[in-house]
């Protein structure tokens, strides 16, 4: 369940970043460059994004949260699946 909700925030995430880089970029280059680099390269490319542009740190988190969520329902599965 965790990894679900985890799998939901990266998506919304990583769609809200796309759509920030889009609005900030100043070219139509660095408009594509930044949205594929925030869709295919996350989370670190939101996180370079956040520092360089100094916008969108709410979707950033928002990704930053998911991949935790996964991580522990990932985990949390993986525990409850192990019987000694």
């Amino acid at each position: 369940m965790l990894a679900m909700l985890g799998w939901l925030l990266i998506v919304v995430g990583i769609i809200w970043l796309v759509v920030v880089s889009i609005q900030t970029g100043k070219t139509t280059g660095e408009k594509v460059i930044w949205a594929l680099v925030n869709f295919f390269c996350q989370p670190l490319g939101g996180i370079v994004f956040y520092f360089m542009q100094k916008q969108g740190l709410i979707p950033l988190l928002l990704v930053i949260g998911g991949w935790i969520l996964m991580f522990l329902g990932g985990g949390m599965a993986m525990f409850s699946a192990y019987q000694p």
